[in-house]
């Protein structure tokens, strides 16, 4: 069996879902997500940008729950990690991924998250490709990435006028997606939230405007074998023209 897709797709972010339209596992219920949120240890400064990231609303539509495993690709500071580790338990795993891109705007962040071992069920891959990350085979019910699948195609900035190369080339998607895919459980959920760009922009956009056309990503996820089975629009903007 192979896994299928949920995709949410939200204007000014999209996300995608692979799962079985049917889960066996118990979601935290609606009370159990605002305890992660309102959890006395939990960070003031992560709290801060629950308005605007509606965690709630992405946690629950996650299916998450405890005893599960999940991989936070592309995770940068760990500011989902985090809820992921609490939401779990400390007998399952949160893998933490990074590769040299996103390290250099994650490393001081996630160490800070992280240090005096305070998230014990996480297991980093730090400044690591997606091909080079060691997860074992038909183990993840969750696999998750937030506001950052744009940047397998990120290549360069333009810092006071010239262009700053950050990758030789994009990333090989289907390289890390079939990497990504070998790790899931048949009934595993793949979510993708992004910053959205206009339809027909191209990969470009991934550099100019840190956005990418959501058609791309659907079309990455069903190449790679997954099936579309839910959108959400939580996080959709209607003053966003998307340029």
């Amino acid at each position: 069996m192979q896994p299928k897709a949920k995709l949410i797709n939200l204007i000014a972010c999209a996300v995608i879902t692979l799962a079985s339209p049917v889960h066996a596992k118990t979601s935290l219920t609606e009370p159990q997500i605002a305890s992660l949120l309102t959890a006395p240890d939990r960070p003031t400064d992560d709290a801060k940008r629950d308005d605007s990231r509606q965690p709630q609303k992405i946690i629950a539509f996650t299916g998450v729950g405890k005893g599960q495993h999940v991989l936070d690709f592309f995770a940068g500071g760990g500011w989902y990690s985090e809820l992921f580790s609490n939401a779990v338990g400390p007998e399952s795993k949160v893998y933490v991924q990074n590769d040299e891109v996103i390290w250099r705007f994650a490393e001081k962040g996630l160490n800070e998250r992280a240090k005096d071992d305070r998230l014990t069920n996480i297991m980093r891959f730090d400044n690591m490709p997606i091909v080079d990350i060691r997860i074992p085979d038909d183990s993840l019910d969750l696999v998750f990435t937030a506001l950052n699948y744009h940047d397998l195609f990120f290549t360069h900035s333009i810092q006071d006028g010239k262009k700053v190369a950050l990758r030789d080339d994009v990333v090989d998607y289907q390289a890390a997606l079939s990497t990504i895919k070998k790790a899931m459980k048949a009934d595993a959920t793949f979510i993708i939230i992004d910053h959205a760009a206009q339809v027909g922009s191209g990969y470009e956009a991934a550099n100019t405007l840190h956005r990418i056309d959501p058609n791309i990503v659907k079309f990455h996820m069903n190449q790679a074998g997954f099936t579309l089975i839910e959108e959400a629009f939580y996080l959709r903007n209607p003053a966003d023209d998307l340029s």
